[in-house]
């Protein structure tokens, strides 16, 4: 069993500190299929990084069989990653100068222990099962996007592992291709009987799993307990009439304030009404004012409770409006924004060229960002050194209309004399991408400010390749670059 205990995730800077992941027990039972739903940003992925040993807790445990995964040595937990782990990335995360079947079988060359004929047999195999027995020799880019996905949950799977974590699997696939992944990960679950836990946004797929958790603002809660403990929202009605038992009837009130004075010496008098005298008692004036003047009291308190009513009415429709429009650019600049590593070649001297690309997903609706503000760092230790990064293209500062895919270029030189090395000469590096994003090309309070960082492995200038090759048996040259799921 996996589980978690106590998981803390902060980040650092040297303006702010985010703490990401808040006190997160979680546990993770054999054959389980649990989902984890959350907005952006709120510590899903950065949970997912610390559980599949690839991102260390700030504080916390992780540990499987009772064993503390984040007290081994990298290299036990590179061996423990390759045997007992299979990670489906948010992207197929494929390496484009390899085949779908050196792709499928790279972690079992790389977990070692294994000869490459059987790695390539078994790679054969998963991608069988995914249904891409005749697609095993082409490469990334001749494949759909669905078939891709395939490649990755072969992957995952070629080792036979006993948990698969799988973030977003299904994220930038249509409905039908979603659903039909889903499907097929399912079935692979049920054959192969390992555990699976994935972050998503479709409740279509979270819906179908075993347990369904919800991460909010770093924090992890139970869903079901969650929907019922969300806010209910209270109406005050107020109503306003005249007191119990108070009626005004003018002209009932009028007779009956008149009282006829009659002489009792004179008989005619007494006898013809139309003969006698009517005179007003004392202080008939004053009633008929107060009368009038509670009236218009009434109707004045009245219009003005209307008036404060509809006044509240309004502002909260203003601000139901503005909040409505707030979530609608929060979901178009994070989940309609989609942005990653497009290539890293050799550059001139000791320098590399990093390629990055934003893709308007929305599907034609404007989306405006600041043009990306990308640093470069490298692992020393267990801290991150900056590296010199500069734009190539001149972009920086600008305000740019993203429709469809857009490439940004920059100069980098990561070459320090020593490095972490999780994979054998390979340096660790991160890219952090922070951009403000809108829908109009003159925004004032409309904007959304959207940090990502990006992870992959890097070869230096002048690696040592045959000891590359020696420990990581790679079936041809060893790639310029690995890349690495959000941690």
């Amino acid at each position: 069993m996996l589980s978690g205990r106590g998981l803390f995730k902060t980040y650092e800077s040297d303006t702010q500190r985010v703490e990401a992941v808040c006190d997160v027990d979680v546990e993770i039972r054999p054959g389980e299929f649990v989902a984890i739903v959350g907005r952006s940003g709120s510590g899903k992925s950065s949970l997912l990084g610390m559980l599949s040993a690839l991102s260390r807790p700030t504080r916390g445990a992780v540990t499987i069989d009772d064993v503390d995964l984040w007290s081994r040595s990298a290299d036990e937990l590179a061996d423990f990653r390759g045997r007992r782990i299979g990670i489906v990335f948010q992207f197929a995360s494929l390496l484009p100068t390899l085949r779908a079947i050196e792709n499928v079988a790279m972690p079992a060359l790389l977990g070692g222990g294994v000869r490459w004929e059987d790695a390539y047999e078994r790679a054969r195999t998963m991608l069988g099962r995914v249904g891409l027995s005749a697609r095993v020799d082409a490469f990334p880019g001749e494949l759909s996007g669905g078939e891709q996905r395939r490649v990755a949950l072969a992957r995952a799977l070629v080792r036979s592992p006993e948990v698969v974590f799988a973030d977003e699997p299904t994220a930038d696939l249509d409905e039908d291709t979603e659903a039909e992944i889903l499907d097929l990960l399912l079935e692979l679950q049920r054959d192969e009987g390992f555990s699976l836990l994935i972050v998503t946004h479709s409740m279509r797929l979270a819906e179908r799993a075993d347990r369904l958790l919800e991460m909010r603002g770093g924090r992890l809660f139970d869903a079901a307990v969650a929907n019922r403990t969300g806010c209910v929202e209270r109406r005050r009605v107020m109503e306003v009439g005249s007191p119990s038992g108070s009626r005004w009837e003018l002209g009932g009130a009028a007779v009956a304030e008149l009282e006829p004075r009659i002489d009792t010496g004179s008989e005619r008098e007494f006898e013809d009404p139309r003969s006698a005298v009517v005179a007003p008692r004392l202080g008939r004036g004053v009633r008929r004012f107060a009368v009038k003047f509670a009236a218009w009291t009434l109707t004045i308190v009245m219009l003005g409770l209307a008036g404060n009513v509809g006044a509240s009415l309004y502002q909260r429709r203003q601000f139901e409006k503005r909040q409505l429009a707030r979530e609608a650019l929060e979901t178009a600049a994070m989940s309609g924004l989609r942005a990653d590593v497009e290539d890293i070649a050799v550059g001139a001297g000791k320098t590399f060229e990093l390629s990055l690309y934003l893709w308007n997903v929305t599907g034609g609706d404007e989306l405006y960002v600041m043009a990306p503000e990308v640093r470069a760092y490298v692992q020393v230790g267990s801290s991150w050194q900056e590296v010199p990064l500069r734009a190539a293209d001149g972009a920086s500062q600008q305000v740019l209309k993203i429709a469809g895919r857009q490439t940004f270029r920059y100069v980098f030189e990561p070459e320090l004399e020593r490095f972490e090395e999780s994979i054998p000469g390979y340096m660790h590096v991160r890219f952090a991408n922070a951009m403000l994003v809108s829908q109009r090309a003159e925004p004032k309070d409309d904007l959304i400010d959207r940090t990502d960082n990006y992870y992959v492995y890097l070869k230096p200038h002048g690696a040592d390749e045959e000891r590359i090759l020696k420990a990581s048996r790679f079936p041809g040259k060893p790639p310029v670059w690995i890349p690495m799921p959000p941690h």
